[in-house]
This record gives structure tokens, C-alpha cells and sequence, in this order.
């Protein structure tokens, strides 16, 4: 049974290639049409961002079954998400660790701005948001009694802070009204932000519904709302988040968390 179940894990996960790190440099930066692999759970998570950069690019992904206790051994850290590329040259890149992995392609669908300085800020917001998505998790993994009391302290502490420093930090760019954080096109920081704000309105705890639409609405939160709209109308975007895929993705979130 123990060698039948590893010969067929061996099926479902990529083989990575073993080669010097300048020749798998050298193959992921020259690939022209490269596919995907993801190895995540069955709700969004950590897996979120992953799926919906690989959505923007438009690449060719599919996720693998998963069986994790057994699959574990074979992944660098020990952890998910784990994302696969195939290259054009059929060099298998295995990656590890969720924000190095949305860093990655995000420098590969070229949403990291036009030059440093743009990277750089685009890096700012992004940090920012995901400081704020560490502490809504202390929502998801706890009991309904400690729940609640978590949920007031997000709201009142972080959320109201986060939604305040953004608006304003986005009226100062003067990019209140364009729909982006940097420049005049989606980057990281738009992808990261309309995420967030995609989960805290999916997963709200009972009874904090009005608390949360208070805080975060298109008259209190203009510049973020406007984000928001402009990353869910990217057609492939838009296309990812009405498929069935996505609505499957849904249930199992709420039926994890028990939301």
C-alpha cells in the first residue's frame, strides 16, 4: 500500500530539476510560455494571492490534487502554497514560501512598476496590507467565544488604522481617483489590496456584519474601493472570480474557518 500511494504521489508532483542556480536563473528568466502547477489547500488562505496573479497572467495552471501528509516530505520547507513552473525548456522550477512566491510573479506579469523607485513603493503598500492580513487571520483560527473579541480589536485597531493611512497616503499620490496605487497601471500593491478587502468582506464574524460596512464602504474608503473595482474588472480577473473553481473555493474557506 506504502509503495503504491509514493509511486502515485510521484505522478502528481513535478520532478524539480537539480541544476547550478544560474542555469534555473537563466531558464526561468528566457521562458516564453511557461505552465503551472499549484499544491494548496482547497480555500484561499495563503493560496489566494497565488491564484489570482496566475489568473492575471493568463498562463496555463492547473492545481495538483492534494495529499499532504504524504507530499510534505517532498516540498523545500515543509509548507504550502508550492507552486511548480515548467519553462519552455522544460526546466521544472519548484517554489516555496507564499510572498516570495507572489514576488515572483509579480515580477513576471511585470506588476513590480517601471523602475525602483516604483518597486519600491509598490513593496510599501504591499507590506502594509499584508501586516493587516496577519492580523485578520487571528480572527479565522480561533473558537466563536474568542472570535468575537478578536474581531473588535481588528476592526477597531487595525482595520480603521489601515483603511485611514491608505486613503490618505493615496490622496497624497494624488492616485485617489485612478484606481492604483502606483503609475497608471495594476500592480501588486492593487492585486494585494482588493484581496484583503475581497476577504474581509467574505469572512465576517456574526453580528460585525454592520462594523465592517461602516469601515469599509465606497464613501468611507473611496481610493481602496476604487482599487477594488478597478482589479475585479481586469477580464481575466473578473473571469477567475466568477468561475466555479473560485465559488468551490468560497464554500471550502467558510466551511473551514466555520464562518
Amino acid at each position: 500500500m506504502a509503495a503504491a500511494t509514493t509511486s502515485s504521489i510521484d505522478q502528481l508532483l513535478p520532478k524539480a530539476t537539480k541544476a547550478p542556480s544560474d542555469v534555473l536563473a537563466k531558464a526561468a528568466e528566457t521562458s516564453t510560455d511557461s505552465s503551472f502547477k499549484l499544491l494548496y489547500f482547497g480555500l484561499h488562505g495563503r493560496g489566494e494571492m497565488s491564484r489570482t496573479l496566475l489568473a492575471y497572467g493568463g498562463v496555463r495552471y492547473e492545481e495538483i490534487p492534494l495529499q499532504w501528509p504524504v507530499m510534505k516530505a517532498d516540498t523545500r520547507f515543509g509548507c504550502l502554497p508550492v507552486l511548480y513552473e515548467t519553462t519552455s525548456s522544460g526546466t521544472v522550477l519548484q517554489l516555496s514560501e507564499s510572498l516570495a512566491i507572489e514576488r515572483y510573479l509579480a515580477r513576471k506579469f511585470n506588476l513590480l512598476g517601471s523602475n525602483a523607485w516604483e518597486e519600491h513603493l509598490v513593496n510599501e503598500y504591499t507590506n502594509s496590507t499584508e501586516t493587516l492580513s496577519g492580523n485578520f487571520m487571528k480572527i479565522c483560527f480561533v473558537s466563536d467565544e474568542v472570535r468575537q473579541k478578536e474581531a473588535e480589536i481588528f476592526y477597531r485597531d487595525h482595520l480603521t488604522r489601515w483603511v485611514q493611512v491608505h486613503e490618505r497616503l493615496l490622496a497624497e499620490e494624488g492616485q485617489k481617483q485612478n484606481g492604483h496605487y502606483v503609475g497608471d497601471k495594476i500592480t501588486l500593491a492593487d492585486i494585494r489590496t482588493t484581496v484583503m478587502m475581497d476577504r474581509v468582506l467574505f469572512l465576517v464574524p456574526k453580528g460585525q456584519e454592520e462594523t465592517v460596512n461602516k469601515i469599509l464602504n465606497k464613501e468611507t474608503a473611496p481610493g481602496l474601493w476604487k482599487v477594488r473595482e478597478t482589479v475585479h474588472a481586469h477580464p481575466l480577473i473578473a473571469a477567475w472570480k466568477k468561475s466555479q473553481r473560485h465559488q468551490e473555493i468560497d464554500a471550502g474557506t467558510k466551511g473551514f474557518f466555520k464562518f
